[in-house]
C-alpha cells in the first residue's frame, strides 16, 4: 500500500516552493500567496528538510534553482497543473446571481457578518457566499469574487477598494476594568495581562510594536496567545484580559458596551481593510462593492464607529 505522506512534503510547502521557482523571488511568491515572506521562507526549508535536498540557490540575484531543485520543480509544477485542471473540471458552474466573498475569519464574524442583512434587504435576489479563513486569504483565482484583505491596497491584477484605515485601540470589559484600575498611561499596561493574538502566516499588530510606538521597550509580555484574532477577541469578551482592538472588529462592541477604551490614544496604521476584485471583474459584483465601500465610508466618517 503506497502511503504517500511518508514522501510528498505538506501541499502548503509544495505550493511556496512552486511559486518561488515561477518568480525566482521570496518576495513575490509571498505576495502572490498573501502571506509574509518568512512564512515562505519557512515553507521551502519544511520542504527542504522533508525532501534531505537543496532546492533554492538563496545566494544567487534573483534567487535560483539547485539541479535538484529543477528536477523536483518539473515535476511539481505538472502535477500542479493536472490538479488544478481536474479541480475546474470537477467545479460546478456557479449561478450568475451568486457572489462568493473571502475574508479573514475575525472581521467576517465581527465586522461583515452583522451587516449583511442591510445588503439583502436592498438587493435579495443576490446570494452572497462567504469564506472565511483563520491566517492567509483565498485567491482571488479560487472562484472569489471579492476579497476582503487586510494589507497596502498593492495587489497586482486587481482593483483594491478601501473600506477601513486601521486604528487599534487596547480593550477590555468593564468588569476588568473595575477589578483592575484604569489605565492612564500606555506604560502601565506593562503590568496588565495582555491577550495575543499571532499567526504563523502573518502576525498581527503585536503588543510589542504598540508599545515600540509608544517609546516603551518591553520585556516578555505576560498573557496567553492565540492563533488568530477571533479566539482573542472572545478572551477579551470574556474578562481575561486587555486586547488590542480593530476599528473592524472591536467598535460594535464598543458601541455597546460590552467592551471598552483602555487607553483613548489610537494608533493609526498606515495599512488597511480592502475589498478586492480583479481587474476587468464582473458587473455582477458592482452592487456588493457599492454596498461595502458606502457602508465602511459612513463608519470611517464616525456616524456608527466609536474609534473615532
Amino acid at each position: 500500500m503506497l502511503r504517500y505522506w511518508k514522501d510528498i512534503p505538506p501541499l502548503k510547502s509544495l505550493l511556496a516552493l512552486e511559486a518561488v521557482a515561477r518568480h525566482a523571488s521570496f518576495s513575490q511568491a509571498a505576495e502572490e500567496l498573501n502571506v509574509s515572506q518568512s512564512a515562505i521562507s519557512h515553507a521551502v526549508n519544511t520542504a527542504e528538510s522533508f525532501l534531505g535536498a537543496v532546492l533554492v540557490d538563496r545566494t544567487t540575484r534573483p534567487v535560483s534553482l539547485t539541479a535538484d531543485g529543477r528536477t523536483y520543480i518539473a515535476t511539481l509544477a505538472s502535477c500542479l497543473t493536472q490538479l488544478a485542471t481536474q479541480g475546474r473540471a470537477l467545479r460546478p458552474v456557479k449561478p450568475r446571481n451568486t457572489l462568493t466573498i473571502s475574508c479573514n475569519l475575525a472581521y467576517g464574524n465581527y465586522w461583515l457578518m452583522p451587516r449583511l442583512k442591510s445588503f439583502h434587504e436592498t438587493w435579495p435576489d443576490l446570494q452572497v457566499n462567504l469564506v472565511t479563513t483563520y491566517q492567509g486569504l483565498a485567491s482571488l483565482d479560487d472562484g472569489i469574487d471579492i476579497a476582503v484583505r487586510f494589507g497596502d491596497g498593492n495587489w497586482p491584477g486587481c482593483i483594491s477598494h478601501l473600506l477601513l484605515r486601521e486604528r487599534i485601540l487596547p480593550v477590555a470589559t468593564p468588569d476588568y476594568i473595575a477589578r483592575h484600575g484604569k489605565v492612564r498611561e500606555p506604560c502601565d499596561l506593562l503590568v496588565h495581562n495582555l491577550l495575543h493574538a499571532v499567526s504563523v502566516e502573518r502576525s498581527w499588530y503585536d503588543w510589542t510594536q504598540w508599545f515600540e510606538h509608544f517609546g516603551i521597550q518591553s520585556p516578555a509580555l505576560p498573557g496567553p496567545s492565540f492563533d488568530n484574532h477571533l479566539l482573542m477577541m472572545q478572551a477579551a469578551l470574556a474578562g481575561r484580559g486587555v486586547a488590542l482592538g480593530w476599528v473592524g472588529t472591536a467598535s460594535d462592541f464598543l458601541q455597546h458596551g460590552q467592551l471598552v477604551k483602555v487607553l483613548d490614544q489610537p494608533v493609526i496604521l498606515p495599512t488597511g481593510l480592502y475589498a478586492v476584485t480583479r481587474a476587468g471583474r464582473d458587473p455582477h459584483v458592482a452592487p456588493f462593492i457599492e454596498w461595502i465601500t458606502a457602508m465602511a465610508t459612513a463608519e470611517a466618517e464616525g456616524i456608527t464607529c466609536p474609534f473615532l
